[in-house]
C-alpha cells in the first residue's frame, strides 16, 4: 500500500509539473506573438507575427458593403507592390490570387512571388449568410517593423470565375496605412494601434497630395489665367489695367504657387518617393522656374523702356506668348496629375467631377481669351496714335496721354 501511495504521488507530481510546463510554454508562446490591426470604413486588416517565421493576415469586411473582392499589398503605393487579392465564389470556395501592377492598372498574376501566401480555409469565415466575411492567409515573415506600409482595396463586384488570373473589376475604394508589427499580444487579444479614426502616416500622405493638387490648381489654372484675362480685356478700357495684372500675377499667385509646390515636395518626402523621376514632377519643376522667369521678364518690360519706341515692342509679344505657354502647360500638368500621378501614388482614382471641371476649364479660359482678342483692332488704333519723344512730350490729346501711360506699364 505504501508503494502504491508513493507511486501515485510521483505520478501526480509528474502531471502537475507537465501541466505547469505546458502552461508556461503557452504563456511564453503567447508573449512571443506580435502584430497589429487597423480598420477603415469598408474593411479591417489584422496581422499576427508567429515565432515560426510566419505572419498571418486577416482581411475582413466591416459589413457596410458586399464583398466582391478584398485585397492588400505590401508597399505604400499600388504600383509595384506585391498584392494578395481574395474573393469568394458562388460554389462556396475562395480564390487567393497574388498579383502585381506597374501602375494604376489591373494587377496581373505574379507567378513567382517573393512571399508565397497560403489561404487558411479552416480559420476563414466566408459563409454566404455572413455579412462580415473574413479571409485569413499566411505568408513567410519578414523583419518586423513598427511601420509596415500596407495598401488596401475593396470591390463590390466579384470576378466572373474562380481562376486566380480572372479579370477583376476596379475597386470602389482604396487607401494606405501602416501596421506596427512589433506590438506584443496581451491577455490573448489582438493588438490594435488604430481604429482608423485618426490619420495614419499614409493617410496624411494622401491628404498632403490632395492639398498639393488643389493649391497648385488654384495658382496655375485659377489666378494666372485670371491675371492674363484681366490684361487682355481691360487694357483698351482703362489705363490702370497693369496694377491689377501685377497684383494678381505676383502678390496673389506667388504665395499660392510657392505653397502648392512646397506641399508637393513634402508629399514626396513623406511618401519616401523620388524627386524628378517622372513627367509630372519634371514638368512641375519647369513650370515653377518659368513662373518666376516670367515675373522678371514682365518687370523688365515695365521698367526698362526706350523713349523713342512707338507701338508694341517684340518683347511685349514674347511676354504674352510665355504667359500663354505657362497656362497651356499647366493644363497638361493638372491633367496628368489627377489622371496618372494621383492613382500611381495613392492607389485611388480621382473623383469623376475632377475630370468634368478640368474639361470645362480647358474650354472656358481659351474661349474667354479669344473673345478678348476681338478688341485688338481698337487697341492697335489707340497705340498707333501715340508717339513718344525723347523729352517725354506728345502731340496727342488727353486720351493719348492716358494711352501713353498704358504703354509705359505694359
Amino acid at each position: 500500500m505504501a508503494f502504491i501511495r508513493f507511486l501515485s504521488a510521483v505520478l501526480f507530481s509528474l502531471v502537475v509539473v507537465q501541466a505547469s510546463a505546458a502552461m508556461q510554454t503557452r504563456d511564453t508562446n503567447s508573449s512571443d506573438l506580435t502584430g497589429d490591426s487597423i480598420c477603415v470604413e469598408l474593411m479591417c486588416i489584422s496581422a499576427t507575427v508567429f515565432p515560426n517565421s510566419t505572419t498571418q493576415y486577416n482581411l475582413s469586411s466591416t459589413g457596410s458593403k458586399t464583398v466582391g473582392w478584398i485585397a492588400m499589398g505590401f508597399g505604400s503605393t499600388m504600383a509595384n507592390s506585391p498584392m494578395v487579392i481574395i474573393w469568394p465564389n458562388s460554389d462556396g470556395s475562395v480564390t487567393l490570387s497574388q498579383r502585381a501592377a506597374p501602375a494604376h492598372v489591373m494587377p496581373t498574376v505574379d507567378s513567382n512571388p517573393a512571399r508565397e501566401a497560403s489561404l487558411d480555409v479552416g480559420l476563414s469565415n466566408f459563409a454566404s449568410s455572413n455579412s462580415n466575411p473574413s479571409f485569413i492567409y499566411t505568408v513567410p515573415s519578414v523583419a518586423s517593423t513598427d511601420a509596415q506600409a500596407i495598401v488596401w482595396a475593396f470591390a463590390t463586384a466579384a470576378p466572373d470565375d474562380s481562376s486566380p488570373s480572372a479579370t477583376i473589376n476596379e475597386h470602389i475604394d482604396a487607401g494606405t496605412f501602416n501596421l506596427n508589427l512589433t506590438i506584443p499580444f496581451t491577455a490573448g487579444t489582438v493588438p490594435t494601434s488604430s481604429s482608423g479614426s485618426g490619420r495614419s502616416p499614409q493617410e496624411e500622405h494622401v491628404h498632403m497630395i490632395r492639398m498639393h493638387g488643389i493649391v497648385c490648381t488654384i495658382g496655375f489654372l485659377g489666378l494666372l489665367p485670371l491675371g492674363a484675362l484681366l490684361a487682355r480685356w481691360l487694357r483698351t478700357f482703362s489705363t490702370r489695367w497693369f496694377l491689377g495684372h501685377w497684383f494678381i500675377q505676383t502678390i496673389l499667385s506667388g504665395p499660392v504657387i510657392i505653397a502648392g509646390v512646397t506641399l508637393g515636395i513634402l508629399a514626396v518626402n513623406l511618401g519616401q518617393g523620388m524627386h524628378l523621376d517622372d513627367t509630372h514632377k519634371n514638368l512641375g519643376a519647369a513650370l515653377f522656374v518659368l513662373y518666376f522667369a516670367q515675373l522678371l521678364f514682365g518687370a523688365g518690360i515695365h521698367f526698362i523702356k526706350s523713349r523713342s519706341a512707338t507701338g508694341r515692342q517684340p518683347q511685349n509679344y514674347a511676354h504674352a506668348l510665355v504667359g500663354l505657354t505657362i497656362i497651356g502647360l499647366s493644363y497638361w500638368q493638372v491633367g496628368i496629375g489627377y489622371s496618372q500621378e494621383y492613382p500611381k501614388t495613392t492607389g485611388m482614382t480621382a473623383p469623376e467631377a475632377v475630370a468634368v471641371v478640368w474639361i470645362f476649364w480647358v474650354a472656358a479660359i481659351p474661349v474667354a481669351y479669344l473673345m478678348g482678342l476681338l478688341l485688338l483692332r481698337r487697341q492697335y488704333r489707340q497705340e498707333s496714335g501715340i508717339v513718344m519723344h525723347p523729352n517725354g512730350s506728345s502731340s496727342a490729346g488727353i486720351m493719348q496721354q492716358e494711352m501713353r501711360s498704358t504703354l509705359r506699364t505694359e
